[in-house]
């Protein structure tokens, strides 16, 4: 029987889901933000315990109580520190071909960039971002039409699918050392970066609007009034009455 530390957010709601009934898993305690009242709603249903925390380290004394085998994150905006990596190990997750893109926000990247596809990685926790030995790799197209909302989907859908048999072959899983040479960044992006501004091409333009569909602050376009005026769709294409 594994026992789970379970770190996530509502964006990937569809993991914690996907381990709930799974026979050899328990989910002993799920650390969600604020905001997350999906997964909250998810764990008051399935009497799952939860702690509503927006920084995983506060809360080392909890952790340190808990008896379980390995910490899951599936969505979370710092990085464990040692005190808790020396409680127990775990696993972590970042959609992009790793080394390749590591940081934050590359799903909003992998658009906007123009990239043809990207993937779902999974990696033994260590002390950096999103650099530790990798468990598990698998890539996807991403189509011209696609938006961050239908790149969620395709990683859920990846995830869900092989989050259960890893975390039962724990710890009996894959390490494979990530060639630093081969490291890329990306940076973090913020509401007021969504403007599609005069200087961009049309492409740039469509890609950014796809870009912030879903579960970020669209792009926008900044009226002479100083208002912004939001745009959920965009295309190339020129319109033809």
């Amino acid at each position: 029987m594994t026992k789970i530390v379970y770190i996530g957010n509502d964006k990937w709601h569809s993991c914690l889901e996907s381990l709930l009934h799974a026979n050899g898993l328990v989910i002993v305690h799920v650390f969600i933000p604020n905001n997350s009242s999906f997964i909250k709603k998810i764990c008051i249903d399935n009497n799952l315990n939860y702690t509503i925390t927006e920084n995983i380290n506060d809360n080392y004394d909890l952790i340190s109580n808990l008896k379980f085998d390995i910490y899951l994150v599936i969505g979370h905006p710092f990085l464990l520190r040692d005190k808790l990596l020396k409680i127990k190990s775990g696993i972590g997750f970042h959609p992009s071909l790793l080394p390749k893109r590591r940081g934050r926000a590359p799903i909003n990247w992998a658009i906007i960039d123009g990239l043809k596809e990207s993937g779902v990685s999974l990696f033994h926790l260590d002390k950096g971002s999103d650099s530790g030995n990798l468990i598990f790799q698998e890539k996807f197209k991403i189509d011209e039409e696609d938006t961050s909302s239908n790149l969620i989907d395709k990683i859920s859908f990846i995830l869900v699918n092989n989050l259960k048999n890893i975390l039962l072959s724990w710890p009996d899983i894959p390490s494979i050392s990530q060639n630093e040479d081969e490291a890329t960044y990306t940076i973090r992006r913020r509401p007021k970066d969504g403007e599609i501004r005069k200087d961009m091409t049309s492409l740039e333009a469509e890609r950014l609007v796809r870009a912030l569909n879903g579960p970020y602050p669209s792009a926008f376009i900044v009226m002479k009034n100083g208002e912004r005026l939001y745009i959920n769709e965009a295309s190339t294409n020129e319109y033809k009455d």
